[in-house]
């Protein structure tokens, strides 16, 4: 189970890498791309934080995307007319004009990475990943910390000296390298 979760780590990183390729070629950010995807989804404006809930980013983290948009004339900030203290976020006609170039360009790189795929293994790899988020959203975040057989570390101070701080690195570069630090 662990390969298989690693290869689908891995399969995530290179599809996301892909959108990132392609968004740069825009002079977007993958972020910036799905802030303006996520708020063009939405049919209007949305509050900011509903855009980071959706992008499971920090509030923080959104502001600095919100902002990079604002200056490149993608995205306004307006008042909520309902609620003064919230501020609301549109995509500009600009911004639409540029999602109406890259979004088809993203969907033809997506169609092309799964042509090996017909009907029934796309419905099946969709149930198989819906399974797999809905497993991901059922971890509990106090899982207990397990050690494998054989890497318990040792309470012994001459075992973890000897021991490589990375495991491609030798005991003794991994001395040198802790000796050279401040």
């Amino acid at each position: 189970m662990s390969q298989a979760f690693r290869q689908l780590i891995m399969t995530g990183t290179k599809a996301e890498e892909l959108v990132s390729r392609l968004a740069r070629r825009y002079g977007l950010t993958h972020a910036s791309l799905n802030a303006l995807a996520a708020i063009a989804a939405a049919g209007g404006p949305l509050p900011a934080g509903e855009i980071s809930t959706r992008m499971h980013y920090t509030t923080g983290t959104m502001t600095g995307i919100l902002d990079t948009l604002e200056r490149k004339g993608y995205v306004r900030r307006i008042a909520d007319p309902s609620d003064r203290r919230r501020v609301l976020v549109d995509i500009t006609p600009q911004a639409q004009h540029l999602l109406d170039d890259i979004l088809p360009t993203v969907l033809q790189a997506g169609v092309h990475a799964l042509t090996a795929f017909d009907d029934t293994a796309l419905r099946a790899l969709l149930e198989t990943l819906d399974a797999i988020s809905k497993g991901i959203d059922a971890v509990p975040d106090n899982l207990p910390r397990r050690h494998r057989a054989g890497h318990r570390r040792s309470s012994g101070a001459t075992a973890d000296r000897d021991r490589p701080r990375h495991p491609h690195r030798t005991p003794a570069t991994s001395r040198t390298v802790a000796s050279a630090r401040p």
